[in-house]
């Protein structure tokens, strides 16, 4: 039997993205043209996974637990990294249950003795009271879907003018209380993956729980949304 590597795993990778529904997918994350979209963005898919997992996997000790906040088709190939070659317990959740149905399927038909599925929950209280050493949060707190505004500040497609006070705020109270969330469930010393735009929310929790948090000066770019995604160790 050949030795489990990531070049091993991003191809088990590819096999099951093979396997996915991607009319389905298409129609979860594009308004319109969303399987020409995907034919396009299928190749950095396994491309972004493994910068991510060779970056990552330097940092994550053996045998932890990650919680992974809206992990979806993006993330795959690092989820599997995890488990897989560091022999970690990942909770991926995602509040999309008909992508958690696709991606479900797609494991169970290729790699059923892969202990990886997605769960359709909320991913500040799935599988509570576990604690984290790890939490994944990439372009989480800027979908549009969830926060328009947050989103449309985050990327500057706002004037200030043009913003709703009374919305905002409102997203952002909502924003805080999944923030405050997920890091109570973190262990210290622990580590955070999210992208650039999204650190502000951490840096405010950790304030508020006297935490220091170090920067990684490394970033990788996202496969769909293209945001910059960095690591923060939370001591």
């Amino acid at each position: 039997m050949p030795a489990i590597d990531i070049p091993h795993v991003m191809k088990l990778c590819r096999r099951v993205l093979d396997r996915c529904d991607w009319p389905a997918l298409a129609e979860i994350y594009f308004h319109w043209g969303g399987e020409d979209m995907w034919k396009e963005k299928r190749p950095a898919i396994t491309d972004f996974g493994e910068q991510i997992a060779r970056r990552l996997l330097k940092d994550l000790p053996r045998g932890g637990a990650s919680l992974w906040v809206g992990a979806g088709v993006a993330e795959l190939p690092v989820l599997l990294a995890e488990v897989m070659l560091h022999d970690r317990e990942v909770t991926a959740a995602n509040l999309r249950a008909r992508e958690c149905e696709v991606l479900n399927a797609a494991l169970q038909a290729e790699c059923p003795e892969v202990a990886l599925r997605f769960l359709a929950e909320d991913a500040s209280t799935v599988g509570k009271p576990r604690a984290f050493d790890h939490i994944g949060c990439i372009s989480v707190f800027t979908d549009p879907e969830t926060w328009p505004l947050l989103s449309d500040v985050a990327y500057g497609r706002v004037a200030p003018v043009q913003i709703d006070v009374e919305q905002f705020v409102a997203e952002r109270e909502h924003a805080r209380l999944l923030a405050k969330g997920l890091f109570v469930r973190l262990t210290r010393p622990g580590l955070i993956t999210t992208s650039a735009e999204e650190v502000a929310w951490f840096l405010e929790q950790a304030h508020f729980a006297e935490a220091t948090i170090e920067a990684s000066e490394d970033l990788v770019e996202t496969a769909v949304v293209g945001d910059p995604v960095g690591f923060l160790t939370i001591t």
